[in-house]
């Protein structure tokens, strides 16, 4: 597990020799101690990058905090772990931002809030597995966690080699496991098939990675090979697959993978070794069909030579809407006649079907019912027959939609209002999905809103996590759409299942207007717990108006955490000297204790914020007193070899 950590410092040191020909001191010794955590030296790597993050380089801080997460020459501190890598993050490292994220995403509440914004910071900074995960609205999983560290931190910590250090590559990967896996299943060989580093993709051969193994969406290396640009990685793999026919969960095989983006020599090379060019996948398209349908003229020429067929016949496509169900043509395959009817809009034909006996809610292949088909067609007119007829607005598509959620998420407002009118539910939804309301605050459709709004939607429904209307609206500092909803008289004491209300969410956006627009309308101003006062949103986000905005109104500037931090105490802790400020003037007690009995002070210090510790000193701090340790400021600072910390508090 150790050696793992080797990879991240060899990748950031070499940063920091291309970015300057004569390096900081500091950062000589980064580079000091990848040369002992190489040679195993690990008490002298330990002390080198601890000289280097006291004096700030922000790549011994990273790796530092990278060293206390996994156990490297020390014990597993995931304290310390956090204290350096938030260090490093604040300072726009955005591989920290991520693993900082990585470690508060099991913790309180409060931690996975915070984790949530770390997230998206790495994210924003180019951070490619917390950009995947932003996207997807999760934060990470739990890590599987051993005597000697954290595994999903040594697993993100072999992807680092795979783009910084591919020479150690052989090495490091020994520690993680070559099959260890990110959240989406997704290997080490995977990945670096997918960016293309062929060095990487021989030496995880080499140590045993599978080309065979796929990811949760089914997708193996060889596929992501198939529709990359590199022949030899292709070539490489294919030597060592047990199966070049193997289908992902929608039914593709790595051919499929290669026709679809139009790489001929790859689609030629798979066919010479075995691929097969029969079948069809989940949507019921062949190879042929694939390439012949994304306008890859010379493969869908190799996949004729070769003897493959396909089900589309572009003679057959016709201009005119009427409905034949005996030639229902390329596009509508498979398809109900009543289904191709309302693709369309055509009313005439649909009602024709109807009288003559057609099923109203019979599905197409893909699992959506003429209902269905008829909103994401933005077909409106043949809505009106269709609920006449007996369809059923509450049956979901394969992803758990209903007709209405699905509307209000994709737009559509014609076909909202047919269905409207005609009587269903403004709250109907599928059992997966959230209430059509929510969908449409996601995606800041107002009319839509309004229109649900206006036809009797419950203004207080909720997501799986408890999550409102009104919450998404304050979340984006959409003033707009918090007022047309506040106009609707929504409870403003609802919480989510983390205990944050609306008001909550506006204060960590940090829009002054949000804010008081809530309490404005009379908006509590905490949660069921202290823990959950806007305070500790405001000073998350640094949002340093908002904070004084939120003091100004009445919020107790002492409100506790479960941990029983007050926002002093987590302003402190992340060295905000804005926040720390702002508290102090707005009455915050300077030296209240957490559970742990640390203060405001103590917490600077361990985090060794100098100008937070100056600033709280100056304010009155009492440097005398003691945790639940009996540890005071001063023996916290001489610890950590703090020696500027030091010196302050023994002249105090």
């Amino acid at each position: 597990m150790c050696s793992a950590l080797l990879l991240a410092l060899a990748g950031c040191s070499t940063v920091v020799h291309r970015q300057s020909l004569t390096p900081h001191p500091s950062s000589v010794t980064a580079a000091a101690a990848k040369v002992s955590l190489r040679t195993k030296q690990f008490p002298a790597a330990l002390r080198e990058l601890q000289a280097g993050a006291e004096h700030g380089d922000v790549q011994s801080e990273y790796l530092l905090g990278l060293v206390y997460a996994n156990g490297l020459g020390t014990d597993v501190s995931g304290v310390d772990a956090q204290r350096w890598l938030r260090a490093a993050a604040e300072k726009s490292n955005a591989d920290a931002a991520y693993a900082l994220a990585c470690l508060l995403a099991q913790g309180s509440r409060e931690d996975r809030e915070s984790a949530r914004r770390w997230l998206e910071r790495a994210a924003a900074a180019g951070q490619p597995f917390a950009g995947k995960l932003v996207a997807s609205h999760s934060l990470p999983l739990a890590p599987a966690r051993g005597a000697s560290g954290d595994l999903k931190l040594a697993h993100d910590l072999v992807i680092w080699a795979i783009r910084h250090d591919t020479e150690s590559l052989g090495t490091f990967v020994k520690a993680a496991g070559v099959e260890a896996t990110d959240e989406f299943g997704r290997s080490p060989l995977a990945y670096a098939t997918a960016v293309g580093a062929e060095v990487a993709v021989r030496q995880l051969l080499a140590a045993g990675g599978s080309v065979d193994h796929a990811d949760r969406f089914g997708a193996t290396p060889l596929m992501l090979a198939a529709e990359g640009t590199s022949d030899n990685i292709l070539e490489v793999l294919l030597k060592s697959t047990r199966g070049v026919n193997i289908r992902d969960s929608v039914g593709n095989t790595a051919l499929f993978y290669a026709a679809r983006v139009g790489r001929a020599r790859h689609v030629a090379r798979l066919l010479a070794m075995g691929a097969s060019y029969n079948g069809t996948n989940a949507d019921g398209w062949t190879v042929l069909d694939v390439s012949a349908k994304a306008g890859h003229d010379e493969v869908a020429k190799l996949l004729r030579a070769a003897g493959a067929t396909g089900s589309l016949k572009v003679s057959r496509v016709r201009e005119t809407t009427a409905v034949d169900p005996t030639d229902p043509g390329e596009l509508y395959e498979r398809w109900p006649a009543l289904a191709i009817a309302a693709s369309r809009d055509d009313v005439g034909a649909l009602e024709k079907l109807l009288a003559d006996g057609a099923r109203v809610d019979e599905l197409t292949p893909q699992g959506d019912t003429p209902l269905l088909v008829a909103a994401k067609y933005r077909a409106a007119k043949v809505i009106a027959p269709l609920l006449k007829a007996g369809a059923n607005p509450g049956l979901a598509d394969k992803k758990g939609s209903a007709v209405l959620g699905y509307v209000a998420g994709h737009g559509g407002l014609e076909v909202l209002d047919a269905l409207l009118e005609r009587g269903v539910s403004p709250d109907i939804h599928g059992s997966s999905e959230v209430p059509p309301l929510v969908s449409a605050a996601r995606v800041a459709d107002l009319a839509a809103m309004k229109h649900l709004v206006d036809a009797g939607a419950d203004v207080n429904s909720a997501d799986p996590s408890g999550t409102t209307a009104l919450m998404v609206a304050a979340a984006a500092s959409n003033v707009e759409m918090m007022r047309m909803l506040l106009a609707a008289n929504p409870r403003l004491a609802i919480y989510d299942h983390s205990g944050r209300n609306a008001l909550w969410f506006a204060s960590s956006s940090g829009s002054d207007q949000s804010v008081d627009l809530l309490l404005a309308a009379g908006s509590p101003i905490g949660g069921p717990a202290g823990e959950d006062s806007p305070l500790f949103a405001a000073v998350q986000g640094g949002k340093v108006n908002t904070l004084e905005r939120l003091l100004r109104k009445g919020l107790p500037p002492d409100a506790r955490s479960g941990a029983r931090d007050t926002p002093l105490i987590a302003a402190a802790a992340r060295g905000d000297a804005r926040i720390v400020r702002v508290l102090l003037d707005g009455g915050a007690s300077i030296d209240a204790q957490n559970a742990v009995g640390n203060t405001a002070l103590m917490e600077a210090v361990r985090a060794g914020q100098t100008e937070v510790c100056r600033m709280l000193l100056a304010a009155g701090a009492d440097a005398g007193l003691h945790n639940r340790d009996r540890i005071d400021a001063l023996e916290t600072a001489r610890r950590r070899h703090f020696s500027a910390i030091v010196a302050m508090l023994e002249s105090h």
